[in-house]
């Protein structure tokens, strides 16, 4: 009997060996996929536009494929959003800026640019007290709005199709949070010189987005394999913030956060967190996450040997094909090399789902695209890529 896609997805995330290794594209957090570059591989598929011919003035840049190119490549998840709609909707300023229920202001450099959010309704202030979080306008996230159809959506997919599910937590990283609302630079040095206001903040946020997740997974958490979060800890060449910091400062409300999420679920716990991560995977394993998206492999300590060795007993990967060089720049047969090693890495005795370092970008060729599924799923010989 052949092996489902939930199947699959199930034994790798129980660090099983598998048929194949697991693939995504756009299930999760951040492997999406940006307008540009998909309306481009459509074309090379020789599919129809999907794109409405106006797509420049939607709230994103970055779009999840449709059912028609998930299927072309064989993926194995589907993912399904959960939004606090009063404070993640936005009203549009101008084509390049918007406003969400916060106050935040967002921005983008062009209209093939992602939001950055640019002012937080807590920016303004040079010693912000414990008080001055009340002015925050927090909202009742476990509120039915925010749930409405979710359960409808889950167990449609559940009952018609074999894929792996993942509900995604939107917006509910707590440092990411604290971040948004106090300005990215302002949050970091708070942590540092008014704890008491930076433990507020936090402290706050935690208890949103917990009563969030609660009223989520009360309603929907028998019917996923996966709960996805994001709250980036990393740059390029060390962590976001010391060790120590994370472990005084974030690591309480992560654990909590965390905590909640797998008192209301048997899935298991995703966070996307970018960059270089690596002295922070043990205490994010105490936290309770079993996996780690998008696995940035060329940053700082983050060799997939190493990680595999060193964490692959408790953590499962969930990325880790470069988009920094090899997508956007190499060859399809370089391409598929890289998801070669991958497999061979990361993916030996399960543990892995393969698709791109965060979302794909504008400068990655479709052939490449291609390239990666095909080679993941066994279908590279058709092109010539594999040898030897």
């Amino acid at each position: 009997m052949a092996t489902t896609h939930r199947e699959r997805v199930r034994r790798a995330l129980n660090h099983e060996a598998t048929d194949r290794t697991p693939v995504d594209f756009g299930g999760s957090h951040e492997t999406g996929i940006q307008a540009d570059a998909y309306a481009r591989l459509l074309k090379y598929l020789g599919l129809a536009p999907e794109l409405p011919q106006d797509w420049q003035s939607s709230d994103e840049a970055t779009v999840t494929p449709s059912e028609t190119v998930l299927k072309r490549f064989d993926i194995d998840v589907r993912g399904v959003d959960a939004r606090i709609q009063e404070v993640d909707s936005r009203r549009q300023v101008d084509s390049l800026t918007a406003v969400d229920g916060w106050g935040v202001v967002w921005q983008r450099a062009d209209m093939s640019s992602p939001y950055m959010n640019v002012r937080g309704p807590l920016q303004h202030l040079d010693s912000p007290s414990a008080s001055d979080v009340d002015a925050v306008p927090w909202v009742v996230a476990e509120h039915g709005r925010n749930i409405e159809g979710l359960r409808e959506r889950l167990q449609r997919l559940r009952n018609e199709t074999d894929f792996a599910l993942v509900v995604r937590l939107r917006n509910c990283g707590t440092l990411y949070l604290a971040q948004r609302l106090r300005g990215f630079t302002e949050y970091l040095e708070d942590l540092l010189s008014n704890r008491a206001f930076a433990e507020a903040l936090q402290d706050r946020a935690t208890e949103m987005v917990c009563a969030f997740a609660e009223a989520v997974l009360d309603e929907v958490g028998d019917l996923v394999d996966g709960v996805s979060f994001g709250d980036d800890l990393g740059m390029q060449t060390q962590t976001l913030l010391s060790p120590g910091l994370y472990r005084r400062m974030i690591k309480p409300y992560h654990a909590r956060f965390v905590g909640t999420i797998r008192r209301h679920t048997d899935a298991k716990v995703i966070l996307h967190s970018c960059g270089a991560i690596r002295p922070l995977l043990g205490d994010l394993i105490d936290c309770g996450v079993d996996v780690i998206n998008p696995v940035q492999v060329n940053a700082e300590g983050m060799d997939p040997t190493e990680l595999k060795r060193n964490y692959g007993g408790n953590l499962c990967f969930w990325g880790g094909i470069d988009t920094q060089r090899v997508l956007p720049f190499g060859s399809p047969a370089e391409v598929a090399d890289e998801v070669r090693r991958r497999m061979a890495d990361l993916g030996q005795n399960g543990g892995y789902v393969l698709t791109a370092v965060h979302n794909i970008r504008a400068e990655v060729p479709p052939e490449n695209i291609v390239a990666m599924y095909d080679t993941a799923i066994g279908r590279a010989t058709e092109r010539g890529l594999i040898t030897g």
